[in-house]
C-alpha cells in the first residue's frame, strides 16, 4: 500500500474545479515536486493531502500509524516562546494525537530529541522566535516539522524568506532525509537538486512525470511542440468544417446529420484544449548612471538578538 493516496479527490471554491477527482499516490521515501502556474491550486493540493482540507468529494487515504508534517509557506508571530517551546510543541501535539504515553526516561529522550534537532537547523533552544530574522524562522519551524519524526513532510515554498546560505543549507539537509518529501517551491536549484518525480497540476487536473526536473523540461517540451502540431492540423479541419456548415442548405439534408454532430463535438474539443504556455523573451540593458545618490546610509549597524547582521 502506497504511504499516502488520494483517489478520485474533487475540490471546488466559488464554481472552479480546483481538483477534478484527480489519483495521486504516494511512495515511502519518493521526493516529489508539485508544478503549476500560479493560482493551479498547488497549495490546497498539499493542504489536501495534509488533511488540511476536506475534499468536496473522493477519499485521502495514509498508511496505518504513519505521520505527516506541513510546512506552510507563511511564518506564524509568537511573542514570548522560546525556539524550544516552539519545536517541542509540535511534538507534544503528536504524542496527543497518538494518546501516546511516555516513562520518564521517554521523556527525556523526548528533549534529547527536540535538542538534537535543533541543533541541526543551526539554532539555539534559548533564542527567542521573535527576536529571529526570517530565515531563522523558518529554520525553527522546519525544526517544528521534523522533530516528531515525520514519514512525510510537505513543503509549501520552503525556500521564502531565506537568503543564499541558508537555501544550500536546506537542499543539502533534505537530500540527507530519508522520509517522502512532496514540496512546491519556483527555486529550479531546489527542483534541480530534490525533485526525483515531477507531478504536474493543469486546469484540476494532475500529469505525472517519473523523471527529475531536467528531464521533465525535455519531455514537456517535447510534448507542448507535438501537441502544436496536432493542433494545427484539427484547427485547419475545424475551419473546412464551418466553412461547410455555413453552406445551410447542404448541413440540413439528413445524410448530413452525423457530420453536423461531428462538428459540435470538435467545437467542444476545442473549447476545452489545454492552451501552451506563452514564453517571454527579454533582454534588459544598463541604462546610464543618473550621478544623483537614492539612498545614503552611514554607520548602519543591525543585529537579530545577539548576532550582528550588519556592522559600521
Amino acid at each position: 500500500m502506497a504511504l499516502i493516496s488520494l483517489n478520485k479527490v474533487s475540490i471546488s471554491f466559488t464554481g472552479t474545479s480546483i481538483l477534478d477527482s484527480v489519483d495521486l499516490h504516494l511512495e515511502k521515501g519518493e521526493r516529489v515536486a508539485l508544478l503549476g502556474r500560479n493560482g493551479a491550486g498547488k497549495t490546497t493540493l498539499l493542504k489536501t493531502i495534509a488533511s488540511i482540507i476536506t475534499p468536496d468529494s473522493g477519499a485521502v487515504q495514509t498508511a496505518a500509524g504513519s505521520h505527516i508534517s506541513y510546512f506552510s509557506q507563511d511564518i506564524p508571530e509568537y511573542e514570548n516562546e522560546t525556539v524550544f517551546e516552539i519545536v517541542s510543541k509540535e511534538l507534544e501535539l503528536k504524542l496527543a494525537k497518538t494518546s501516546a504515553k511516555t516513562d520518564e526516561d521517554g521523556t527525556w529522550s523526548q528533549i534529547d530529541e527536540v535538542y538534537k534537532v535543533i541543533s541541526n537547523v543551526s539554532l539555539s533552544p534559548e533564542q527567542k522566535y521573535s527576536d529571529l530574522s526570517g530565515g531563522q524562522k523558518r529554520r525553527a519551524l522546519l525544526a517544528a516539522a521534523l522533530v516528531s519524526k515525520p514519514d512525510a513532510i510537505l513543503l509549501d515554498e520552503p525556500t521564502n524568506h531565506l537568503d543564499i546560505e541558508s537555501i544550500n543549507w536546506l537542499e543539502d539537509y533534505l537530500q540527507r532525509l530519508n522520509i517522502t518529501i512532496v514540496f512546491v517551491t519556483h527555486d529550479r536549484m531546489l527542483l534541480r537538486k530534490l525533485a526525483k518525480r515531477i507531478v504536474e497540476l493543469d486546469r484540476g487536473k494532475l500529469y505525472d512525470w517519473e523523471c527529475d526536473y531536467d528531464t521533465f523540461l525535455r519531455r514537456k517540451n517535447e510534448l507542448l511542440d507535438a501537441e502544436s502540431k496536432e493542433w494545427e492540423r484539427f484547427d485547419k479541419k475545424l475551419a473546412l468544417e464551418e466553412v461547410w456548415i455555413r453552406k445551410g442548405i447542404q448541413a440540413r439534408r439528413t445524410r448530413n446529420e452525423g457530420r453536423v454532430r461531428a462538428l459540435k463535438k470538435m467545437r467542444e474539443e476545442r473549447k476545452l484544449r489545454r492552451e501552451k504556455i506563452g514564453k517571454v523573451n527579454m533582454k534588459i540593458i544598463e541604462a546610464k548612471r543618473s550621478g544623483r545618490d537614492v539612498i545614503e546610509a552611514c554607520d548602519i549597524a543591525f543585529a537579530y538578538d545577539k548576532t550582528p547582521i550588519i556592522e559600521n
